[in-house]
């Protein structure tokens, strides 16, 4: 017979604390393996080469890519020109690699870090949300690590990795937005403002599209699941802006000046019939899209798993498989946030298609 001590705890019953530590250890152990399986593969594969990632400079001399990355006018290429993105790599990239050159670290390493660095925040990120849902067992665990091996990585990983900064604060920032929403504090307004300078800085449209998903949440908190009302729903992104607005100016007036006196990239590398004959519903549906992962030459593809994923029917199975599992667990899970993970997935798709 079970009776209640001073406390209010029911004798012979686990504590709260000890009801949730078996949840915690099961994180501890997600976080290892998720780190485990972000870090050590990348960093035992071709030891001592690097990719050409994002910007050569980065790894060639990143002390004078951060000296000349300030100022939007660059006289050292040919007769001056107005900077493309240089501004974007004074944080947190540049940094970087400046940190581990300054400590004689490898170049490589470095690098491997940085994309190791890149899968687990995400993966991390994935499995820090769902439990802030209140998600228990081993679901979150398997999602931080689809989400962390997803697919879209690959058009990006090793090229132009920086681009995926907003892939890995995706989950972070509806964390966040949902503890704006909670906590009526400064606190998750400022941490989202951080990430949101982290993310940012190098691509202005990817930024918007990741952050139509936080700010989704807020009309969804509101009359959904009425978690905050719609005058504290107000005030939460009020705080979001005032904090999150001005730590953007100097990226901001560097993509205006580079947009009105710079050379039009865009219409000289990415026209929009190239781009939207591969940003496919299904495609996008499977975490692909992006029209340099398609492309080859004579000799080979532009991304080296650009054909498994094209041409092998298992793989081509696997990867239209695992996002219908996903939308079949939305029509049989009963979890009161499953309507807004189900938009965002049509919001995304809507976005994605065509750009």
């Amino acid at each position: 017979m079970l009776t209640e001590n001073s406390t209010g705890t029911a004798s012979g019953s686990p504590s709260n604390s000890e009801a949730i530590s078996p949840t915690r250890r099961i994180d501890r152990l997600t976080y290892a393996a998720l780190a485990f399986v972000a870090y050590i593969p990348i960093l035992l594969t071709s030891p001592g080469q690097v990719s050409a990632d994002t910007k050569a400079y980065l790894l060639l001399d990143p002390s004078k890519l951060l000296s000349r990355a300030p100022y939007m006018w660059d006289a050292h290429i040919n007769a001056g020109t107005v900077t493309h993105q240089n501004i974007g790599y004074l944080f947190p990239l540049g940094p970087w690699y400046w940190v581990f050159k300054t400590m004689g670290v490898p170049i490589w390493i470095a690098e491997r870090l940085w994309f190791g660095t890149l899968l687990f925040l995400a993966g991390a990120g994935t499995l820090w949300l769902l439990r802030k849902l209140g998600l228990r067992g081993p679901g979150p665990a398997v999602a931080a690590f689809i989400y962390m091996l997803s697919p879209y990585a690959l058009a990006y990983m090793g090229r132009t990795s920086v681009i995926l900064t907003p892939w890995c604060a995706l989950p972070w920032l509806i964390g966040l937005m949902i503890s704006a929403l909670r906590e009526r504090t400064w606190r998750a307004s400022v941490l989202f403002a951080l990430i949101v300078t982290v993310m940012a800085g190098t691509n202005a449209s990817s930024v918007i599209f990741v952050l139509l998903g936080p700010l989704l949440l807020a009309p969804f908190a509101v009359w959904i699941t009425k978690e905050a009302s719609l005058k504290e729903a107000f005030k939460a992104l009020l705080r979001i802006a005032v904090a999150t607005g001005p730590a953007q100016l100097w990226w901001l007036s560097g993509l205006y000046t580079q947009g009105k006196f710079g050379l039009p990239i865009l219409q000289l590398t990415e026209t929009v019939e190239t781009v939207a004959q591969t940003s496919t519903a299904p495609e996008v549906l499977r975490g692909l899209g992006y029209w340099y992962f398609y492309g080859k030459d004579g000799l080979a593809g532009w991304t080296e798993s650009g054909g498994l994923y094209t041409t092998s029917l298992v793989m081509l199975a696997l990867t239209f498989t695992l996002p219908l599992f996903g939308l079949l667990g939305a029509v049989l899970t009963r979890w009161k946030y499953r309507a807004y993970f189900v938009s965002l997935i049509v919001v995304g798709l809507v976005f994605a298609i065509g750009t």
